[in-house]
Formats: structure tokens, C-alpha cells, sequence
């Protein structure tokens, strides 16, 4: 799992959670992905990686 930082607030589409400006959250860099993908029609960027880990890869 990574953290991340919420840069937008946005809804998760696979868990209905609402995520707000600010908050730190832990997901996979997988789900991070998807989720980028998934918001990538709206404005701005909605997910800042802040732990930022070496070899990383097993995430995916």
C-alpha cells in the first residue's frame, strides 16, 4: 500500500467512499491508477503520492 495525499475531493466508484481535500489515504499504486484514469475526464489531479517508496512494483 502507498499513501497519497487528496488533492480534489472525488468519489471512489468501486467503494463509494468520499474522499475530501487534504486527507491522507492508503491504496495500492494499482487502484491509485485506476482511479487516475477514471478521473482523468475532470479537471485538475486528485491524487499526490507522498511516501514515495523504492521497488514499489510489487503495488501493481
Amino acid at each position: 500500500m502507498a499513501k497519497y495525499k487528496v488533492l480534489q475531493p472525488f468519489r471512489d466508484i468501486k467503494t463509494d467512499e468520499v474522499y475530501k481535500k487534504d486527507q491522507e489515504i492508503e491504496m495500492t499504486v494499482k487502484r491509485a491508477d485506476e482511479a487516475a484514469e477514471n478521473l482523468k475526464n475532470h479537471k485538475g489531479e486528485f491524487l499526490e503520492r507522498i511516501d514515495n517508496k523504492e521497488g514499489d512494483e510489487g503495488d501493481k
